[in-house]
């Protein structure tokens, strides 16, 4: 046998001789799924015990979201009282014809409150595309 030309898997062709060609495929990894395990749209739809356990991960999720949220918008929110009785004087402080407190309660809530509303939806919105694409998977 000479270097580098047989591979051990027959006789070496002689001088002259055109080697076999071996073709070498892999094994087949076609994983089936099993005829008996439903698709997790049909356990949702069918109300088994893995599509419940689905469905509360969705909900603990947006629950989670709602406490973040709420804590963030109470923190905030709460602050501005706290603001103002532990800082007088920016309780007496005008703004033009209006006190401070007013200004702040009556206009620079509402951004901040709308902010925290669209970003929960729009979370609320990407962990129900989530599950979906998770559902849809087979």
């Amino acid at each position: 046998m000479t270097p580098g030309r047989g591979t051990g898997a027959g006789p070496e062709p002689g001088p002259g001789e055109v080697p076999h060609r071996v073709r070498v495929t892999a094994p087949q990894r076609d994983a089936r799924r099993r005829a008996d395990r439903p698709s997790r749209s049909a356990e949702l739809a069918q109300q088994t015990a893995l599509g419940e356990i689905y469905l509360a991960a969705l909900l603990r999720a947006q629950l989670r979201l709602g406490l973040a949220v709420l804590s963030v918008a109470a923190v905030v929110l709460a602050g501005i009282p706290l603001l103002f009785l532990l800082v007088p004087q920016v309780a007496t402080t005008r703004i033009g014809p209006a006190p401070l407190p007013w200004v702040v309660v009556g206009l620079a809530v509402y951004p901040v409150v709308a902010f925290g509303a669209r970003f929960y939806v729009a979370q609320c919105e990407r962990l129900e595309r989530d599950f979906v694409e998770l559902v849809s998977q087979q």
